[in-house]
């Protein structure tokens, strides 16, 4: 055999163990070459962090992270990023205004590659805001000495979307020197989205109650979802007493239980009074315990804080009901 036949003969075995090596080669390189998202967010409230961990394969390459939200606005400020130990992580806080929705993540590590994921932006959700919308009081000299003092406040809650849970409010008794003479404080366990709140009570001085105004400060529990399902009242009445027929006595109506499927257990009861102009002129507080099914209605009456206001003067009265639901079984 001469050595050119030889050759002839092992070009092929060449060619063949060049291929494989070749193949081989590519396939490491799949192997250890490569961008994927490990953890983060899968979605985040506007306003809120974000972060992102991609694993990259080399170690040491430098990578870049690019956010594209829904409208197309891009987030600014994003550093590059050394990968070290295979790992590479941003984190950045989300506009309050950038629009809600899917958000595209993309990340790119040098030779190694890139990989994207999607980020998913909620909408904010605005946090409880109760003003003081109207204050009032009456006060009455008791014969037997001492003054009392029914108070009314009404509260709004100017969020649409959220409840204030867990409402303690303080009623400061301001002088005309700007000084205190009494405080009073309740409690509210809901105020819903969107409405108007009616709190009251009386309060008993041991001598005169010279008051100038009414100071109210309010602090908000927590925020929860809007609940749009509240028991109805109807025949609201204000009642003088019976006897001392020239002061109120109570506040009188009905309950229904509004709720399809539920059973109403109890009812936080409040009230303002008011006169023919609208003004507040007192308040006060009561609670219905009665076991309610739907569609039934019961009774209500609250009497406490009644007796400072004068009934001549009293021409409609503004309840506010918070239920408690029993549990469904």
């Amino acid at each position: 055999m001469t050595a050119a036949t030889a050759a002839k003969r092992l070009l092929p075995l060449a060619l063949v163990a060049f291929i494989v090596v070749s193949a081989f080669t590519a396939s490491a390189s799949g192997r250890t070459a490569g961008v994927q998202f490990i953890s983060g967010n899968a979605r985040v409230v506007q306003g809120n962090e974000a972060t992102a961990t991609v694993a990259v394969r080399p170690s040491g390459v430098r990578c870049s992270l690019a956010v594209r939200y829904k409208s197309g606005a891009k987030q600014p400020g994003l550093p590059i990023v050394v990968a070290n130990a295979s790992h590479a992580t941003w984190t950045w806080e989300v506009p309050r205004k950038v629009q809600p929705g899917p958000a595209r993540v993309t990340a790119r590590c040098g030779g190694a590659g890139r990989a994207t994921k999607r980020l998913t932006v909620i909408g904010q959700v605005i946090p409880p805001n109760v003003t003081v919308v109207k204050t009032g009081w009456s006060a009455r000299p008791y014969p037997y000495g001492g003054t009392g003092v029914s108070y009314g406040v009404i509260l709004g809650n100017e969020s649409k979307k959220q409840d204030a849970l867990d409402v303690n409010v303080l009623v400061n008794f301001v002088m005309s020197d700007n000084r205190l003479i009494g405080s009073a404080s309740s409690r509210v366990g809901d105020i819903a989205a969107g409405t108007q709140h009616a709190v009251g009570g009386e309060l008993q001085f041991p001598g005169g109650a010279p008051i100038a105004r009414l100071e109210v400060v309010v602090k908000i529990g927590r925020g929860g979802p809007a609940t749009h399902t509240k028991p109805g009242l109807s025949a609201v009445r204000v009642v003088p007493s019976i006897f001392e027929p020239d002061w109120c006595g109570s506040v009188e109506g009905e309950i229904q239980n509004d709720s399809p499927s539920r059973n109403l257990q109890a009812a936080e009861l409040s009230t303002v009074v008011l006169d023919a102009d609208g003004n507040i002129i007192g308040g006060g507080y009561g609670y219905g315990g009665a076991y309610l099914p739907p569609a039934a209605r019961v009774f209500f009456k609250i009497d406490n804080g009644m007796r400072p206001i004068p009934f001549y003067k009293a021409a409609s009265a503004l309840v506010s009901v918070v239920p408690t639901y029993a549990q469904t079984p």
